[in-house]
């Protein structure tokens, strides 16, 4: 394919915002009145609408996926949490080891997810493709699954021998926490270079490019940052609960729960962002090849503060601006991300010829 001067193409994104709250909210009632079962279905309905106005050199992508096989894999994960968790209830052990062997299938889902949605991909009706093997997905999750279930198995063993405290426990922990530091950097690197370089745009093959260094960075920045978020958070819910037991024993004991669940929620979410911020950009930055690189001008700062803008729309909305702030966010990492090429893109589109029969058209109707 002939090269030349580099071209800059930026991601168009035409949808209105109220035009994708009406489809969420008829998907949202179709999957109430199908006690769930219609989850996929609604789901696929608003991703094929956003991904619809999302265009890159005119050409708009589409998602082709079943969601026959959406709802199979909600079905199996819902059946092996539900089971964990029943047998749970009856015997902490028992159900701890079902949890563990759900657990265990879960790069097998992954992938299937991954393959799934990437291969049932189109761009301007050419289909895009993408392949992994279990083999890479096992030896990329392995480090970072196994420091998780372990670190779950000595806590549950932590409990059931009556919250010892000593040295040997403490001295345990930390050890246990820095191990983690570098299993599991390892682990998202190996991960998100499969996701990434699986992928393949008709003749051009993506890579990614990352090295182990930069996510480590990421990955020990996250762990600072969320626990200073934790000691801030932590101090403020303990003025609450020493002024609401100090002014009423009443309120005392729910005040403090409440404090309690209201830091650790959002500790949770504002961690949540933060590394979903961070890994957006540091994944599609480092996406490409000799003749194509995708870049992304959104900073995880910026993003991160867009998350925590849209949460207090939607609190303080009670929950009625959701699909106002989903459409929002996906304008926002859209519209900041473009794709910079040495490669025409009429001559990547004519060594990429469309092809029906390797997509399958999905025709999805949502009682509205």
């Amino acid at each position: 394919m002939p090269k030349r001067a580099v071209d800059t193409w930026p991601v168009q994104f035409t949808s209105q915002a109220d035009d994708y709250a009406a489809i969420w909210l008829q998907g949202a009632l179709f999957t109430l009145f199908t006690l769930g079962l219609g989850l996929p279905w609604a789901r696929l309905r608003c991703r094929r609408h956003l991904l619809a106005h999302t265009q890159l050199g005119g050409q708009a992508l589409d998602d082709h996926a079943s969601p026959w096989a959406m709802l199979m894999r909600q079905l199996l994960v819902m059946g092996l949490l539900l089971g964990g968790g029943l047998a749970a209830a009856d015997k902490p052990w028992a159900g701890l080891a079902g949890l563990t062997i759900a657990a265990l299938s879960w790069p097998t889902l992954w992938l299937a997810a991954v393959s799934h949605r990437v291969n049932r991909l189109s761009w301007g009706r050419r289909p895009l493709a993408w392949q992994g093997r279990l083999a890479e997905a096992w030896r990329a999750a392995a480090a970072p699954l196994g420091w998780s279930l372990g670190g779950a198995w000595l806590a549950a063993g932590w409990l059931a021998l009556g919250h010892p405290v000593s040295v040997i426990w403490g001295v345990g922990a930390v050890s246990w926490g820095l191990l983690g530091l570098l299993l599991v950097p390892e682990g998202v690197w190996r991960l998100a270079r499969l996701r990434q370089s699986g992928a393949r745009l008709g003749p051009l093959r993506l890579r990614w490019q990352a090295r182990r260094g930069e996510v480590r960075r990421a990955c020990l920045s996250q762990v600072v940052q969320a626990a200073w978020l934790g000691v801030v958070l932590a101090g403020i819910a303990l003025v609450i609960v020493a002024a609401a037991q100090a002014g009423s024993t009443t309120w005392g004991r729910p005040v403090s729960v409440m404090a309690g669940v209201a830091a650790a929620l959002i500790w949770a979410l504002v961690t949540g962002w933060q590394w979903q911020a961070r890994l957006y950009r540091l994944v599609w930055d480092q996406t490409g090849n000799r003749s194509l690189r995708f870049r992304c001008t959104l900073s995880s700062r910026a993003m991160l503060g867009e998350h925590l803008l849209l949460a207090c729309l939607v609190v303080g909305t009670g929950g009625i601006y959701w699909p106002w702030a989903q459409h929002r966010a996906w304008a926002v990492r859209a519209r900041a991300t473009s794709l910079r090429s040495r490669v025409a893109l009429h001559s990547v589109m004519r060594h990429w010829p469309a092809r029906q029969a390797r997509v399958e058209v999905v025709r999805e109707r949502v009682a509205g």
